[in-house]
């Protein structure tokens, strides 16, 4: 009975090993071995069964037969082997699962950081690996290296290969791959914040930026990559620089200010009193020379002081319009510089002060004249342009202007250029790369244009040569006011005179009496000058006054006189003056703006157009 059930127990355990070794198939996906497998089993345990049926036949002996134990053993390994082949299985079905499970993770977060790249506004690269061989970048990096997106960007960012359209340098020097901020993240595994860099392009054009690098490390903490990021500041550059300029230009303008109201309501009394002795002594007189020589002096003192105010957009007398290709004609010719004219003809009408407009080109002219050297050609051209926002981006623009149309005066010289790092600083008050004493022409010129409402542009390539280009609003539908005209002052008028400074005072009133044939009562100031008016208010033809005195200004004055009489003539004085003095001069009622120093013709001029024809009385 034992050998009976030795041999029943291993042949239930081959048929167990086979039903196992059938279901196998499900696991591993391969039906066909483990068939064979099982109808091996099989097959092996029908053999046995038939095995016993024999030896029931003959039967049993009754001692123990050592090759039925045997059988049982091997039937015993074989289920036991194909149990542990299953959970062998098992498990690496379960490793696969994961793998693939890990698989569509990796290649959903790379799709998350495809998208991440794509949407981010900020340039960024990923080196793949440690040695920087395979870098890509997202669209904003690859249109601030001029690089197509997807490609290895790798060659271009270390300064090397087919694509290299710029380098990437450092305090003015280039940096060589090892030294750029992504190979150092994946080389050293440095850490890099905020780190300035600048992008030059072969072309000229400079991009200012901030490095940021960190590196990438797997979970064992070794370093396979890095990640870049370079932010373009450039345009925060240019706005910082122009806040900076403006700061200065205000801090400048607040200076020259102050300088100008006080020495030029000196200059006015030299003038005044100039004028006067050049008409009292005789014409054979041998102080003539001594008074011109002396006028030529305080003429250079008077400019000297225009050019502080130049600079800060200040000392607009009276703008007209001009078509501007006559005017600089006019002004070269009295230059008498040998030149290159191209001047436009039938462009639209600027609104300009001629005497201004003519500083702005002897000064350019001069610059390219002293640029030159003596050699190379300069050309003069003028025309109109419609500047654009990337033409904005162009050259460089110490101030930027609105885009729109523009009448151009354009100085060309093919003298040395100007290097890079002393372009930006041209137009800075005082800086000159020439001789001691030189430095305002330039800022001066800038001044002008700013306070015309228009700006400057700079193109220059060191070795080839310089242009600057002056732009001046052109608005469509502009109509030419019909011109005032003159008219004889008629004597026996009376004017009330108000100034601060005695001798100008003075000079003033000697001059309106005896040239004019004026009348005149002066007052010291405003408070002064009201009370005289207050008096009789309807006998006075015209007020003249200056806009800063002690006590009550001109324009407080002049206000409280038109409040008692509102069709009361005026006329404003300052030293200083900017285009908005005398908008704002008219706009409060003033007949005109008088800038100091001025000419006895230009006070001629006003008074003319403020007393109108006809006589309007005796004072």
């Amino acid at each position: 009975m034992l050998n009976l059930f030795i041999i029943l127990l291993s042949i239930l355990l081959q048929i167990a090993a086979a039903g196992l070794a059938l279901r196998m198939n499900r696991i591993v996906a391969r039906p066909v071995a483990w068939m064979l497998i099982s109808g091996a089993l099989v097959l092996m345990a029908g053999r046995r069964l038939h095995s016993v049926g024999a030896l029931v036949e003959a039967g049993l002996p009754s001692g123990l037969l050592l090759n039925e134990v045997l059988g049982l053993v091997i039937s015993t390994m074989l289920l036991v082997g194909v149990i542990h082949l299953r959970e062998i299985f098992l498990g690496q079905a379960a490793q696969a699962t994961r793998l693939a499970e890990a698989r569509t993770e990796a290649h959903s977060e790379a799709d998350k950081l495809r998208a991440v790249m794509a949407a981010v506004p900020v340039p960024l690269w990923i080196a793949e690996d440690q040695d920087c061989r395979i870098v890509r970048g997202n669209p904003v990096g690859g249109a601030l290296l001029r690089l197509p997106v997807g490609e290895n960007h790798a060659a271009a960012l270390a300064g090397e290969g087919p694509s290299n359209l710029f380098h990437l340098a450092q305090g003015g020097e280039v940096l060589v791959a090892a030294r750029t901020p992504l190979h150092r993240a994946a080389k050293g595994g440095e850490v890099i914040h905020d780190e300035p860099l600048d992008l030059v392009f072969t072309d000229g054009e400079i991009r200012h930026l901030r490095a940021y690098a960190t590196p990438l490390r797997d979970h064992a903490d070794h370093i396979h990559g890095a990640l870049c990021s370079l932010v373009d500041v450039t345009q925060t550059r240019k706005v910082e620089e122009a806040l900076s300029r403006a700061q200065k230009m205000e801090s400048l303008g607040m200076l020259s200010g102050g300088i100008a109201h006080d020495f030029n309501n000196i200059f006015q009394a030299m003038v005044a009193n100039l004028e006067m002795a050049q008409v009292a002594i005789p014409e054979n007189s041998k102080a003539h020379p001594y008074l011109l020589r002396l006028n030529l002096g305080l003429a250079r003192a008077s400019q000297l002081s225009r050019d502080l105010l130049h600079c800060s957009g200040g000392d607009l007398r009276r703008p007209e319009f001009q078509a501007l290709s006559p005017l600089v004609a006019q002004i070269l010719d009295r230059m008498g510089t040998p030149l290159a004219r191209e001047l436009a003809e039938s462009l639209p009408l600027v609104l300009v002060d001629p005497v201004l407009m003519g500083r702005v080109v002897e000064n350019l002219v001069t610059n390219a004249l002293e640029a030159s050297h003596g050699g190379g050609a300069i050309r003069v051209r003028t025309g109109q342009r419609s500047v654009t926002a990337k033409d904005l981006g162009t050259g460089l623009w110490p101030e930027a202007i609105e885009p729109g149309s523009y009448v151009v005066l354009e100085v060309t010289d093919q003298g040395h250029g100007i290097e890079v790092a002393t372009l930006s600083k041209i137009f800075d008050p005082f800086f000159s790369t020439r001789e001691v004493g030189r430095g305002l022409g330039l800022a001066a010129a800038l001044g002008i244009v700013r306070g015309h409402r228009g700006g400057i542009q700079v193109e220059s390539i060191p070795g080839v040569g310089s242009v600057f280009r002056v732009h001046l609003p052109s608005p469509e539908g502009t109509e030419v006011p019909v011109p005032v005209p003159d008219f004889e002052v008629h004597s026996g008028n009376l004017v009330l005179l108000v100034d601060d400074e005695l001798d100008l005072r003075e000079v003033m009133a000697e001059m309106l009496q005896d040239w004019f044939g004026l009348k005149v009562i002066s007052a010291s100031d405003g408070v002064e000058a009201l009370a005289q008016f207050n008096q009789n208010p309807e006998r006075f033809d015209l007020v003249i006054l200056d806009a800063t005195m002690p006590r009550m200004g001109g324009v407080e004055a002049f206000q409280a006189m038109r409040a008692i009489r509102p069709t009361l003539p005026g006329i404003l004085c300052s030293g200083y003056a900017l285009q908005a003095s005398r908008d704002q001069a008219i706009a409060q009622g003033f007949t005109d703006f008088l800038k100091k120093p001025f000419t006895s013709a230009e006070l001629e001029d006003l008074i003319n157009r403020a007393l109108g024809p006809g006589p309007r009385g005796q004072g």
